[in-house]
Order: C-alpha cells, then structure tokens, then sequence
C-alpha cells in the first residue's frame, strides 16, 4: 500500500486533543494571556523603557513557562492518552513527564541554537537542521531517548516521510499564522500603538493574548498529532531493551 504524502487530517487531530481536555487547554490558554501581562506591568512598575525590543524580551521571558512546562504536560498526557506506545504508558505519563521536560527543554534549547546559527549563517543551512532535528524535543519528551538518540530518530523519520511531513506542516503554519495576523490586525485596529498602560488594563488586548495562547497550544497539538502519524507509519527502533 503506498502512503499517503500528506498527512492533513492531523489537523482535526490536534484539534481533537484540545478538546478532550477543555480545563487544561483553557487554564493553559489564561495562564498564556496572564504570564503575556509581565511584559507592560514591569515596564510600568519596574521602570523598564516602553520599547519594542524590551517588551519582545520581557514577553519571550514570561512566557517561558509555557514552553518550558506547560505545554510539554499537556502533550505527554495527550500521546499518552492514545496508548500507542509502551514508552508512555497512559497510567505513568506524570512520572515519565517529571523524568523528561528538562532534559526535553535543554534538547529544543540546543536546536534552537543550532537552528539559529544556521540561519545567521546563510538561511539555508538552518532550515535543513530544522527539518532533520525538529522532532528531536519531542522523542526526547515522549519516549525517553536520549539526546542522541532522539536526533538520530529525527532524522530518520524524515529521511523516510520528509515529503508528508513537509507539506502538512506548511498547512499548518499557513493557517496558524493567517489567524495570528487576523487576530493582531484586529487588535491593532481597534488600539493603535498601545502604552504599558494601555496593554495592561484594555480587555481586548487581554482577549488577545488568551486567543493567541490557545493557537500556539494548537500549533503543538497538530505537531504531535502529525508525530504520531509519521512515528506510526513508519515504525522506529525502540528503546526498550531487546528480550533474549
């Protein structure tokens, strides 16, 4: 039988995975729209300069959380859930989650890294390392691998499904950042060049900050469910140790 080369349905898939948690994606949606906050309330009551890069660094800090720990909870409970591995088993996925986030962290730190020295260099070679590495968290995350073995897995996952993995990615991103402009444009529109001050009390920026957490958690759910069609289509070594 031949594969299919998209794997388009991950879409509902992940859609699917924030539905049968609506308080978890939901309080992880209104933790996004109160950690994004940080950034104008230190400005006005830290002293910090109203500027753009300031605010860029000060919201990529109080969001970190999200990356950090949230969101890769909510994505073990979700692969675990669909028990379609040993590795994370659906009744020990708390244990195996407080086992693996840092080492999961430290793994995306490392590829962002590498990612972004690829692209200061000459664009190309950063998107190539993205394209290899990028399951690498998330084999680290949910299976257990090690850094190695999580980057040599990623590579051959898209050595084998490469074109699939490709073009519903590009889906994905298409339609996620169509909502995020969507949604920024909409906000800029009705607060036009806002203050500290402004960002931190107008209810509509508010609105938007919890809209924007609940498409970034969508973005990782798609992932993981186009993970797990492309880990299930083309089976991997595992690392459980090998009977006899």
């Amino acid at each position: 039988m031949t594969s299919p080369k998209t794997d388009l349905a991950c879409l509902l898939e992940g859609t699917r995975h924030q539905i049968r948690r609506p308080a978890a994606t939901l309080g992880i949606a209104a933790l996004g729209m109160l950690l994004a906050a940080l950034a104008p309330f230190l400005q006005l009551h830290a002293g910090l300069p109203d500027d753009a890069a300031v605010d860029a660094i000060l919201t990529f800090v109080g969001l970190l959380p999200l990356e950090l720990y949230f969101i890769p909870r909510f994505l073990i409970c979700a692969d675990a859930q669909c028990g379609q591995n040993p590795l994370n088993p659906p009744g020990e996925w708390r244990q195996r989650f407080e086992e693996r986030w840092l080492r999961a962290f430290w793994g995306k730190a490392l590829l962002a890294l590498a990612v972004g020295i690829g692209l200061s260099l000459a664009i190309i070679p950063g998107i190539l390392v993205l394209a290899a590495f990028g399951w690498t968290p998330l084999r680290i995350l949910l299976r257990g691998e090690s850094l190695a073995q999580a980057a040599k897995g990623s590579y051959r996952m898209m050595v084998r499904a490469w074109q699939r993995v490709l073009l519903s990615v590009c889906a994905m991103g298409a339609i996620y950042l169509t909502l995020i402009m969507v949604l920024s444009s909409l906000v800029e529109l009705v607060v036009p060049d806002p203050t500290p001050q402004v960002r931190l009390t107008h209810p509509l920026i508010w609105t938007g900050n919890f809209l924007g957490s609940l498409l970034n958690l969508w973005l990782s759910t798609c992932l993981l469910a186009l993970y797990q069609r492309v880990e299930g289509a083309a089976p991997l070594q595992s690392s459980l140790p090998r009977a006899g």
